[in-house]
This record gives C-alpha cells, structure tokens and sequence, in this order.
C-alpha cells in the first residue's frame, strides 16, 4: 500500500517524494550529521517509503516501554484531532524543536504532512529562540516546559511575538512557569497523552480566559477510571479505543479530570496520600537543583517522605536554609523528614529522571 505521506512544506517550499529526503539530507549536512537530523531523516523516511506506520516506544505508563508500529489510520486521525481543536489551517507556519526519536517529534512531523501546515526544523537542544533567527511567528509549535520557561526568561516579549499557540508536553508543568504564563500573549496549552493514545488526548489552558486546573477531552475522547483510581482513555479515534495508564485523577465527569500523579510514585504517609509530582511542583521555586521527593519506611507513619536532590552532600546550614524555604511551600505533614544526596540521577533515553534512592 503507497503511503499516504507524499506531500509537505518544510521552510516554505513544497516538496514531494525524494525531494523531500533530499532536504532532509542537505539539513543534516548543514547541522554536520547532528543526532536530531537523523531521527527527523528516519521519521521522514519510514513515512514517505513506507505505508505509512511509524515504529514507536510505549511510553511505560502500564509497564516497562517497548516496540510498537502506530498504523497509518492513527497518525492521520490525531493529525486531524490536533488540528480541530487548535484551528490550524492549510499554510500555517508551525516549529519542530522536538527530536524524531519520540513520538511528540513524529507528530509534528505527520501533521505537517495531514493538515498542510509549513514547517521548520531546528535543533531540539539549547536556546529555541537562540536557534531562530528574526521574529517570523509561528502559529503552532510543541515544546517541554523547560523550553518554553527558558524562552520566557531569555526574552518574555520576543517569545510573544515568535508564538501564537504552544503546547506543552513531556512532563509536569511547576507552578513557577504556571504564574510565569500569566499575562503571556502566547496562547499555552499543556497536552495530556502518551505514546499509546498518539499523542495527546485532553488539554487544558495554562493561561488566558480559559485556564483550567483540569483536563477537558478532545474530539470523541472519554474518560473513567479503575478500582485503582487510575484513568482509562476511550478513543474512538483510534484502532486501539481503550487505554489503561497508571496516572491517579479525580475524574470531574466524563470528559474532564484532575490529573494528581503516578500510582506507582504514590507515598502513604500517616494514612495520606502524597503524589511526589505535586509537591515538586511546587518546590521548583525553591529547591534551585533537580529533585525529587520518594518514600521510605517509616515505624510511625508507615512511609515518612525524603527529598532527593542531584547535588553534592549540603552542609548542615546549607539544610537548614533549605528546610526553611520549604516551609512556604509545603504543610508540616508533606515536607521531607530526610534529605539525600544523589551525584547524578538516573535517566531514560527520553531524560526522565528515574526515581531511585541508588
């Protein structure tokens, strides 16, 4: 079956076919063979050559992550969700500073292709806006939070003017860029998804008139949950059209919910509940490294919370300062009994810290 990838714009110029892979060779050229112009060469690729089914990584929200093939059909059926639900149109100027290896990369991709839209590549590492060069805007693009609240800090009014619509994806959003979006003139949407729903499913609005501290569905989408307080996507978009994950919400109806952090991050501390994803949302302002709060055993509460910091060991004013600043930010029954000191964390291929004492 011939792929129904055949045509799209990329800097402006229509392409087709091999044309297409000749840009993405001259990219890699230019970038002298840089990893992220590999991934976006295979991506493109394995959609023009093929029939269409990208090769993907579950995104390890019901086990460990492996191999899947996304079909054709699923590709085009998000490409076409992401595109009603933000307006975008035929000849719309959108950015790729994603890398190809994971699937947020690939939809760019394949919804420059559904929907028509005129892309730029550029390296998804650094400064966005040190990679971009003038203020032509872009009306969609898709970034981590830690790209956007990098841009905001370079500079808050070229963002504006070079964004009209971002969403953000990858990770929790902290409460510092929440307030830092406040007043934006980009539009800012955080994204809910994963690998197996193809990308986001639900948004909610960071900023502006809408913003929301809950998730509302997209499209056909539908949400319940489990015995387990954990979320299940129905998509009826989608081959697959059920979807079991281990995120813990508190479902507001069928169509929205509150998203409270990972069953398996869960510690159960005096009888609560604490999701570490939460409490690091709000210590971002003032824990200055990266950090993560874990559980450990506890005679009295059954599990008593640590903090977890990526730094040499603190000097015992340095913990002192740090336990006060946490006070702000936290009640007495969430902050940290202990602090610990880790050299480096662990990380996936995808830069997830992995939450482990060792």
């Amino acid at each position: 079956m011939a792929s129904p990838f055949q045509r799209i714009i990329l800097d402006g110029v229509p392409r087709q076919g091999e044309a297409i892979l000749h840009w993405s060779a001259e990219l890699a050229e230019r970038h002298h063979d840089a990893p992220w112009t590999r991934s976006l060469g295979a991506t493109l690729r394995e959609l023009i050559t093929g029939s269409g089914a990208l090769a993907a990584r579950t995104s390890g929200t019901t086990g460990p992550p492996k191999p899947m093939m996304i079909p054709a059909d699923d590709l085009i059926a998000s490409a076409r969700l992401t595109a009603a639900s933000f307006g975008l149109k035929e000849g719309d100027r959108a950015l790729l500073c994603l890398p190809c290896d994971f699937i947020a990369g690939k939809l760019m991709l394949v919804r420059a292709f559904v929907s028509g839209l005129d892309l730029q590549a550029i390296d998804p590492s650094g400064s966005v806006l040190g990679h971009l060069h003038g203020d032509r805007g872009f009306r969609f693009a898709a970034l981590v939070p830690q790209q956007l609240h990098q841009a905001i800090g370079e500079d808050r009014a070229r963002t504006e003017r070079i964004f009209d619509t971002v969403l953000l994806g990858g990770g929790p959003v902290s409460a510092v860029l929440a307030e830092a979006l406040q007043g934006l003139r980009t539009r800012v949407f955080h994204g809910y998804g994963s690998t197996e729903t193809v990308t986001h499913v639900a948004l909610r609005a960071l900023n502006g008139p809408d913003a929301a501290d809950h998730f509302t569905a997209l499209g056909t989408v539908r949400f319940a949950v489990d015995d387990r307080g954990c979320l299940v996507v129905h998509t009826p978009h989608l081959r697959t059209t059920e979807h079991r994950t281990n995120d813990v919400v508190e479902l507001l109806d069928d169509r929205r919910f509150r998203w409270l952090g990972r069953a398996d991050n869960v510690i159960l501390s005096g009888g609560k509940k604490l999701f570490p994803e939460a409490l690091e949302a709000r210590t971002a302002a003032v824990v200055p490294v990266p950090h993560f709060f874990a559980a450990m055993p506890d005679e009295r509460l059954g599990q008593c919370t640590v903090l977890v910091l990526e730094s040499a060991p603190l000097a015992p004013e340095e913990e002192a300062a740090l336990l006060t600043a946490l006070e702000r930010v936290l009640t007495k029954h969430e902050r940290p009994k202990r602090i610990l000191t880790l050299r480096s964390f662990r990380r996936t291929s995808s830069g997830k810290v992995v939450r482990s004492l060792e």
